[in-house]
């Protein structure tokens, strides 16, 4: 598998065993050390004292991070890539070997959108298992402290309407900004925006940016199918947890898309 090298500024690539990664400079002694130790940074994440098991696509751990990251945060969100829909019974977490891996798109992604302006954790390391014509990835991001994904506000057994009319805010306040710069995330769902803050003071942040689609400076994103994917994704949540979101919530969720920014 020939990995592009081609990376942000701030980041090198190594290769350690048939493992490639890439960090921060100065995290890069750390990464050779755990992939060298083996087998992989998503088993090194599952086995550290302190993990917790976020939910997720799969099992996603929340670790103390072992150096600091680009804002030297206190903990690290380190998951393993997964397919999703009707491919994922037949290739699980393999993917094909065409074009930049997956933690790469997501890194490059990520810097550009943090550049822009849009809140997003910072990219710490990503590796790539090459596998014949196929691979497997790992990606670490800094943990957003205080942070819940909207699926949970929302859905959650004891969230309260005050909150989740805020979150929901929130929430469109982060489209119209990504539509303004330019990004487009094809697969907008309750669950890869995350809310902070509270008390009225609610940040969503962006996550899980590996099929994101960054414009050119200046031309805005599609006005439409993040907000129509995104209320999809509720309308879904609704069928499976049984709970309605009722006609308060529903116009909150209106309400954001024609507030002044």
């Amino acid at each position: 598998m020939a990995i592009p090298v081609s990376l942000p500024e701030g980041y090198e690539a190594i290769w350690a065993g048939t493992a490639w990664g890439f960090a921060p400079a100065a995290a890069l002694p750390w990464l050779r050390h755990t992939l060298e130790a083996g087998p992989d940074l998503h088993r090194w994440a599952e086995t550290r004292s302190s993990a917790r098991v976020l939910r997720g696509r799969g099992r996603v751990f929340s670790v103390e991070a072992p150096v600091p990251g680009p804002e030297a945060r206190a903990r690290w969100v380190v998951r393993h890539y997964l397919r999703g829909g009707a491919v994922a019974r037949v290739l699980h977490d393999r993917y094909l070997a065409v074009g930049p891996p997956r933690p790469v798109s997501e890194v490059r992604a990520s810097v550009e959108i943090r550049q822009r302006g849009v809140p997003t954790p910072a990219v710490v390391a990503g590796v790539v298992y090459p596998a014949g014509v196929f691979y497997r990835a790992d990606l670490a991001t800094e943990e957003i402290p205080d942070a819940v994904d909207l699926a949970r506000i929302l859905f959650g057994e004891d969230s309260l309407t005050e909150d989740m009319a805020r979150a929901l805010r929130a929430a469109t306040r982060l489209i119209r900004l990504l539509e303004r710069r330019g990004i487009y995330h094809p697969d907008l769902n309750a669950k890869n925006i995350v809310i902070s803050g509270g008390s009225g003071s609610d940040v969503a942040h962006l996550v899980d940016l590996d099929r994101c689609r960054v414009r050119a400076t200046g031309v805005p994103a599609p006005s439409l199918p993040m907000r129509r994917r995104l209320a999809r994704s509720l309308r879904k949540l609704e069928g499976l947890s049984g709970r309605l979101l009722g006609a308060e919530l529903w116009d909150a969720f209106s309400q954001g898309f024609v507030e002044e920014a």
